[in-house]
This record gives structure tokens, C-alpha cells and sequence, in this order.
């Protein structure tokens, strides 16, 4: 079938993080099961408008800005539409349209409008959920209507997770037999290869024998990393030569190395912004425990990334990652608070050899069950529900 995706990010135009990652391997995976598929997303100033990447069609769009940033976010959707009816106009008619999160989610409306094309609707994560669970106002509550409207606009929403799920049926009160579940996955080949773990450690001034642990991803309340450097000390007072590497952006950073100062971890924690994706794997590779101390995971891709380069992973029960980490098996849960994930951590810290075999447990799942082409299946079977209606 053939099949447009909005995106405001991808691996092959802006990127900013895991959606990127999702929607490039997702659209990739679903063109090796025979599909026709057309990315259509933001351009960075020195891309050409298209580009053919592994079997996947990219257009790239410019749009207005606006003060307001969901008014930006509309001005970009209208442009998608309107390189929606360009290419429809040449190639012909798409069986349906993917819109990922409330930021295409107009795009998605004005062509089922426009065209009676039908429309899937992806959730990553809710306005609610990346601000803590807490209901703000102001921008906040725009951003909550867009992914309401959303979901009720679409034909079909996928959540990435029955936590993610519950959530949208709950705040946006979606009837459940709408909303189709389809977990994330991971290219695991990508962190293959060898890289020895004490040069990339040093190339952030870290001895090459420290236990070493990473966590990465948006300084938003969502993500927790307050709580992860509040728990640093705990873990200092058992395994003094540990080290930690912080890494992300966001509205939540000078809070989070604010309270690294505050608690005494600043001398053991390295805080680096995004990273260019091949730092992130190096990163990843050279490391010890990756943990992710969310206080609402909708999903956990950084798990099975942490997973495909065989690294156990602290997460907490907060979220996605509850569902497909098996306790003390391929990683290891624990309660969304400084003191659990200080247990957590340590409790890997005290056994190397456990520490090894849950990530290889980890590498055996992403393997057999994470990997994006199983998750194109199921997407593929999200899409045929929708076409038989």
C-alpha cells in the first residue's frame, strides 16, 4: 500500500530524538514488507526538498513561524498538506496517512478532510506525562487539546505502550477499541562492533577502570534526571569510584546540575548536551548500567538501545518499561525515587558477572522481539484493520 508519514523529525531532516529514530526505521522496515512509503517532514537549511533513503521517499517541507509555537506547529502541518496534494497529484491516490504526535496531528486532519484519506494516529508520550503528571495551563493545555483532537480525528491511534494506553484513554477518554498497541523497537545491528571502553571513558576526563553509568534523554520533569542526580550520593557512599554521564537538553537542565551542586555529585557526573548518534553509541557501548529514572516512561526506547549494545538497564516502574523488562532477568525495576534507583544501580554495581548476563538477556530480547521489523508487521496489521472498516 502506499502510505504517507508526517514527521516533524527523522534521522534524514531535523532530529531531535526518539521519535526521529521511530519513524525512519519504522518507514524503512515497512518498505521491505512491500509497502510504497512517503515521509514528509521539516528541512534543515542545506537539504534538498527530496531524497530516495533505503527505499523511503523524503520530502521535505519549509513553513512560518509564529511566536506561538502551536500556531508554528500549524503553519508546518498546512505545508504538509499542501506537499500531500503536490505528490498526490503526480503519483496518485495513498491508501492512508501516519501522523506521529500532536505536532502533525492537523497535518493528519486537513488531509482526511481534504482527501478522505483515512488517518493513524501514533502517541509517544502525552503533554501530560512529559510534565510530570501534572495538568499545567498556558501552552500546556493547547498542547493536550491538539493531541485530544488528535486522537479523536484519527480513524486509528496507536500507543506504544498498554501504560501509554491507559493514559490516553484515561485523560483524553479515547474508547478503547480504538486505540491499537504497538511497542517500539530497535536497529541492533547498529550498535554492533567493537570500541574499547576505556578511550571513549577518558574522552570525558573518566578513569578506565570507573564503573561507569549513562542516562540520556529531554531535561523535562517526565524524565527524571533530578531524581537520578539526588541518588548519585547514595550510590558514592558504597562505590566511590563510580561515575555517571547526564546527557540532553531541555527546561529542566539548569535545575537538574543545580541540584548536582546541591547534593555534592557534580565531581562525579559528566553532562553533555544531545549527542550526534554516533557518540550516543560509543557512549553506550563503553559503559556499565544505563538507567532510565523516569517519572512517566510512556515507552523506554533507551532501554532496548541499551539492550542491542548488551548493557543492563535500571529503569523504573513508572511507565512502559514495566512491561517488557523482566525484573533481576534482563534488567532491573525499581521504585520512581532517588533511594530506588540508587538500589538499583547498586545492586548491579555489586555483581559484575549478573550485571554482564542481564545484558545479554537484554541483546537476546531486542533480537527476537524488539527489532523493527516486527514491529512493521504489526503496524502492518494496524493499517489492514483500518482499510477493512
Amino acid at each position: 500500500m502506499r502510505v504517507a508519514m508526517f514527521t516533524w523529525e527523522s534521522l534524514h531532516s531535523i532530529f531531535a530524538g526518539g521519535v526521529g529514530v521511530h519513524v525512519t526505521e519504522l518507514a524503512a522496515a515497512l518498505e521491505r514488507r512491500g509497502h510504497e512509503m512517503h515521509v514528509i517532514t521539516r528541512r534543515k537549511e542545506d537539504q534538498s526538498y527530496y531524497d530516495h533513503i533505503d527505499g523511503v521517499h523524503y520530502h521535505r517541507i519549509d513553513h512560518g513561524l509564529s511566536d506561538n509555537y502551536v500556531e508554528s506547529m500549524d503553519f508546518m502541518c498546512k505545508a504538509m498538506a499542501h506537499k500531500f496534494h503536490e505528490i498526490t497529484s503526480m503519483i496518485g491516490k495513498f491508501e492512508l496517512v501516519h501522523a506521529h504526535d500532536w505536532l502533525t496531528a492537523n497535518a493528519m486532519k486537513y488531509v482526511m478532510d481534504g482527501f478522505g484519506t483515512p488517518g493513524v494516529f501514533t502517541i509517544h508520550s502525552t503533554e501530560y506525562g512529559r510534565d510530570g503528571n501534572v495538568f499545567f495551563d498556558g501552552f500546556a493545555r493547547w498542547i493536550r487539546d491538539a493531541e485530544a483532537a488528535g486522537c479523536h480525528n484519527a480513524t486509528t491511534v496507536i500507543s506504544v505502550s498498554r501504560f501509554l494506553a491507559e493514559e490516553i484513554k484515561r485523560i483524553y477518554h479515547v474508547p478503547g477499541e480504538k486505540i491499537h498497541v504497538v511497542p517500539n523497537g530497535v536497529a541492533y545491528h547498529e550498535f554492533d562492533g567493537f570500541i574499547n571502553p576505556g578511550d571513549v571513558k577518558g574522552i570525558y576526563g573518566i578513569p578506565p577502570m570507573a564503573p561507569t553509568v549513562f542516562a540520556a534523554g529531554r531535561m523535562t520533569l517526565q524524565k527524571g534526571m533530578d531524581m537520578l542526580v539526588e541518588a548519585v550520593p547514595m550510590v558514592l557512599a558504597s562505590y566511590p569510584d563510580t561515575r555517571f554521564i547526564i546527557s540532553g537538553s531541555g527546561p529542566e537542565k539548569d535545575h537538574v546540575m543545580r541540584r548536582a551542586h546541591e547534593v555534592g555529585a557534580m565531581d562525579a557526573i559528566v553532562f553533555l548536551e544531545a549527542l550526534p548518534r554516533w557518540e550516543y553509541i560509543n557512549i553506550m557501548k563503553a559503559v556499565d548500567i544505563v538507567v532510565l529514572p523516569s517519572r512517566n516512561e510512556p515507552f523506554g526506547i533507551v532501554a532496548l538501545e541499551a539492550w542491542a549494545a548488551g548493557k543492563p538497564v535500571v529503569a523504573t516502574t513508572a511507565g512502559g518499561p514495566a512491561e517488557f523488562i523482566w525484573h533481576d532477568v534482563n534488567g532491573f525495576l525499581v521504585d520512581a525515587n532517588p533511594g530506588g534507583l540508587a538500589h538499583g544501580i547498586g545492586s548491579l554495581l555489586a555483581d559484575h558477572d549478573h550485571c554482564r548476563k542481564l545484558g545479554a538477556n537484554g541483546r537476546k530480547a531486542v533480537e527476537e522481539e524488539y527489532n523493527w521489523d516486527k514491529v512493521a508487521m504489526y503496524t502492518e496489521g494496524v493499517y489492514n484493520a483500518v482499510l477493512s472498516q
